[in-house]
């Protein structure tokens, strides 16, 4: 478990919701299902990134989303002066201080869960991406089954007061299962293994989700969304550069790069490091790293240069680097692993 109450937290309610996150947010909320939960990016009026999220659809007129922690007041903020200047019908309120939240995952994360309530956590019942309301050990709840550390997880959302008990009674649940909190520092490789970037570490104040390899959120055909006029210009031209994940070799054992070191290409400057780690579960370091395009092609090796000079070879891989068919959040697997 995780204690992930630092997230932002949002409730938009009325009957022009989905219309305004649709031009707030670069994805498509219209026809998104009630009980369904979608990846929210969010650009300023330049194309450049600035937040993402978790949109979460309770009801036709009812949303609740996240934005990041360190993005959570101006988002807010933001979002409010949208709403004065397009006066449509819904309202907004920041729920950050009032709600808290936890992430349990791990492939026994159900069995821990399935003791404390009464809803039906079935995969056909309750999907990966699926969000539902409900009672977790007495407590009214918020589950979204999403997860940032790639395996099969639960994000409970409860009011704030009622943390330490959901805490407790989760620990005690979990104590046949050998649970255990985990922090950031363990999140941040877990999410490095899937390729999850993170708004402020592997984006800056120029990255656009065309430079970030985060074509696939973004909808070019909706009628409108702020940054959409400027990401239409941007298109059209080449990009510097592309976040790409790579590999050092895993028989590396000298003092790894770290986090900003640049590549370095026939002398010149040709990218950067954004995170990098060693996985334990794949046994070598891995990272993204923002590469030219000419460098930005799988399998190609490219040099990293040291604090003390000296040069490093990583080879570009695909992303993500762990379970990429996502068959960790699959049922089948699941059922392998705890029998």
């Amino acid at each position: 478990m995780i204690d992930v109450g630092t997230l932002g937290k949002l409730e938009l309610r009325g009957t022009d919701a989905a219309e305004f996150l649709q031009r707030v947010y670069t994805g498509k909320y219209a026809g998104m299902k009630s009980g369904m939960t979608r990846y929210a990016l969010m650009l300023d009026e330049t194309g450049v990134i600035i937040d993402d999220g978790v949109i979460a659809r309770l009801a036709p007129d009812y949303f609740y989303f996240t934005t990041t922690t360190s993005g959570a007041t101006h988002t807010y903020r933001e979002l409010s002066r949208l709403n004065t200047i397009w006066q449509l019908d819904c309202g907004l309120v920041n729920v950050t201080g009032a709600r808290a939240a936890v992430n349990l995952a791990g492939p026994r994360s159900r069995d821990v869960l399935c003791q404390l309530t009464d809803l039906d956590l079935s995969n056909s019942t309750f999907p990966y991406l699926a969000v539902r309301e409900a009672q977790i050990a007495g407590i009214p709840a918020i589950v979204m089954r999403v997860g940032f550390v790639g395996e099969w997880s639960y994000e409970i959302h409860v009011p704030a007061e009622s943390a330490p008990a959901l805490w407790d009674a989760l620990m005690d649940a979990g104590a046949a299962f050998g649970i255990h909190p985990f922090g950031v520092e363990a999140q941040r490789l877990l999410r490095l293994e899937k390729g999850h970037m993170i708004v402020g570490q592997d984006t800056d104040g120029l990255t656009t989700p065309l430079d970030a390899n985060l074509n696939w959120t973004v909808k070019m055909d909706k009628p409108f969304f702020i940054g959409q006029r400027s990401l239409q210009v941007i298109s059209k031209q080449s990009p510097k550069q592309i976040l790409v994940g790579f590999i050092l070799d895993a028989t590396f054992n000298t003092t790894p790069p770290q986090e900003c070191h640049l590549i370095i290409d026939r002398g010149e400057i040709a990218g950067r490091i954004t995170s990098i780690g060693f996985s334990p579960s794949l046994q070598q370091h891995i990272g993204l790293a923002y590469l030219r395009p000419d460098l930005a092609v799988t399998g190609k090796p490219f040099s990293i240069r040291l604090s003390n000079g000296s040069l490093v070879t990583a080879t570009v891989s695909p992303i993500p680097f762990y379970d990429p068919e996502n068959l960790r959040q699959q049922e089948t697997i699941r059922e392998e692993v705890t029998v």
